[in-house]
């Protein structure tokens, strides 16, 4: 992931258009632009490599090591306004 595709993330989740989701990647709440959906995956394919060896140091799926993340690290940083989507899968502002 770029520094520009990190600011594209940054405006679009400050915009409500994407958001954290409970699973550890960030999701499109409403719709984006090419570039943003782009910027999108490439974060969530960093992640992916991320969870993988974490879960492998671990001795635990990515899918558990991306909802620990979630909830030690990306839940506390997520700002008043954005929004975020739950467990349970419903879509929920801060």
């Amino acid at each position: 992931q770029t520094a520009s595709q990190k600011a594209l993330v940054d405006q679009a989740k400050a915009a409500g258009a994407a958001g954290e989701q409970a699973d550890g990647y960030v999701g499109v709440r409403t719709s984006v632009n090419a570039d943003t959906q782009a910027a999108i995956s490439a974060t969530n394919a960093g992640r992916r490599q991320a969870y993988a060896r974490s879960a492998a140091d671990a001795g635990t799926s990515a899918e558990v090591a991306g909802a620990r993340m979630f909830e030690t690290q990306l839940l506390p940083r997520i700002s008043s306004g954005q929004w975020y989507k739950n467990a349970q899968g419903q879509w929920v502002q801060r």
